[in-house]
């Protein structure tokens, strides 16, 4: 049953606390050519690397010719952060040459045991590449030539157990423009492409399908949210090849703004979020959670002084992070519980016409990091790492860990970080995990070692108890000790 919070949430929350700052940076975008001026840079998406640092991808425009008559060229790249938050470089995939008549956009795919990004760079028909970066810059890019007759934009992308990877978008074909889905090989060979017109006309003179987030149902198949009806918001879930398995409405118009896909880690439920639109303007955030049968309402948050537009959702075990802007043009990233309480926030100088990455990063040790800019020429990209717990008066509040499996990354490759966290009147006596195929045979067993009285940490190679790696598929990571009995999936891809 849906609970009509939005109204009262503010209200009743009157005392919020602040989020503990790691670290608040300001980095210079720092172009190839002295031609080049007042770039307007635009982060994507941020990934980890071993050193403590991050990669940030993400897109950027800049003027460039006679200052009075600039011309405008584009670009796409990634910048390192150190452990602290400092730039160690700036990498652009194409040092702006010879890009006056497209507008490349760079889109993460995942990320290898080594720290290694992988991710595609689209600029339509001409111009696609697959590539990959390093911590230390190295990189490789591949041209590939995707078989479409029309042009397209990219939004995501994921890699699919097989090691293929499926990307979902938009695709130009006059009169509209029809959500789009493409499943191409781990080489950039087409597999498959659909593409799906809005199901009714918005507007006499403007009609568009636009497929914008996805995430990996544990069968491996994607479950995408969509822009089809009316400008309303639409789940659906599609084989790889983009055959429609099945389709749900929101109810609810959304326009033109990001719907927001996300997985609860312990459990692997999908929520979807997005703002509501009344045909003049935003009225309140809706979090849905999907089920085997629909979407379930799970509630609403009102739009208020702290953030009327939103950019990201990302969950954790216990609820889930927004982050967007302020009516004062101020962003902040605020935590929800899932009875939709807030639980602390955090908000940044005021600028105008924010702009946030798609996705909040989640660290294992479960601190968060965020970045955005400004939507004007000469921006900076700001940078922030958040402590995952609130604080008081700048007095750190510990939370109890509940009892779960927390694993990163899922679905793995070649190496997997597994924490067990235990409440702390627990005292852990069994160090062993044990990692079972769908068969429930035994695969391999793991031992670990204390982080701290009651957490767990250990890592799995993707090797059975002989050493050979396992084949793609699912698996169980299991661990018992007296009353405790935790399982959690994993998903390995080779």
């Amino acid at each position: 049953m849906k609970k009509t919070l939005y109204v009262i949430l503010f209200i009743s929350l009157a005392i919020t606390l602040s989020a503990q700052v790691r670290y608040v940076r300001n980095i210079p975008i720092q172009l190839p050519g002295n031609w080049l001026f007042e770039p307007k840079y635009t982060p994507k998406e941020i990934y980890p690397t071993p050193d403590g640092g991050v990669i940030i991808l993400g897109d950027c425009e800049a003027h460039w010719g006679d200052p009075d008559f600039p011309n405008i060229a584009s670009d796409c790249g990634a910048i390192k952060l150190d452990a602290d938050g400092n730039c160690e470089w700036q990498w652009w995939s194409r040092n702006f040459s010879d890009v006056l008549s497209i507008r490349p956009k760079i889109i993460g795919i995942d990320q290898e045991a080594d720290g290694r990004v992988n991710f595609i760079i689209n600029a339509s028909l001409s111009y696609n590449q697959l590539g990959w970066i390093d911590q230390q810059q190295n990189y490789s890019l591949q041209q590939v030539q995707w078989n479409t007759d029309d042009g397209f934009w990219l939004y995501r992308a994921l890699r699919l157990p097989d090691n293929s990877i499926y990307t979902i978008g938009w695709l130009q074909t006059y009169p509209y423009i029809s959500a789009f889905f493409m499943h191409i090989s781990a080489q950039g060979d087409t597999l498959s492409t659909r593409s799906y017109p809005p199901d009714s006309l918005w507007i006499s003179t403007y009609y568009q399908a636009v497929a914008r987030d996805m995430e990996l149902d544990t069968d491996g198949m994607p479950v995408i949210v969509c822009t089809f009806s009316d400008m309303y918001g639409s789940v659906l879930k599609t084989d790889w090849d983009g055959n429609i398995l099945w389709k749900r409405n929101t109810n609810n118009p959304c326009a033109y703004q990001n719907i927001a896909i996300s997985k609860v880690p312990v459990t692997n439920e999908l929520i979807i979020g997005y703002p509501v639109f009344n045909s003049i303007s935003y009225d309140y955030f809706e979090v849905n959670k999907i089920t085997s049968t629909g979407l379930d309402s799970l509630f609403s948050i009102g739009i208020n002084q702290f953030m009327d537009s939103y950019f990201s959702l990302m969950c954790h075990n216990q609820g889930f992070y927004l982050a967007g802007a302020s009516q004062y043009n101020e962003v902040s990233v605020v935590n929800y519980n899932f009875l939709a309480q807030n639980e602390w926030m955090w908000s940044g100088n005021g600028m105008d016409n924010c702009k946030g990455t798609e996705r909040i990063f989640i660290f294992p040790d479960s601190s968060l990091i965020y970045a955005y800019t400004a939507d004007y020429w000469g921006d900076y990209l700001h940078i922030i790492k958040l402590d995952p717990n609130g604080t008081e008066y700048e007095e750190n509040i510990t939370s109890e860990p509940q009892n779960c499996i927390v694993t990163y990354p899922n679905p793995m490759k070649s190496n997997l970080t597994i924490e067990i966290q235990l409440d702390s009147k627990i005292k852990p006596s069994d160090k062993n995990i044990y990692i079972y195929n769908t068969k429930g045979q035994l695969v391999r067993q793991i031992n670990a070692n204390y982080k701290s009285s009651n957490v767990l940490t250990s890592n799995w190679d993707g090797c059975n108890a002989s050493g050979r790696p396992c084949a793609s598929g699912m698996y169980f990571l299991k661990y018992q000790d007296e009353d405790i009995d935790l399982t959690r999936k994993i998903m390995v891809i080779r």
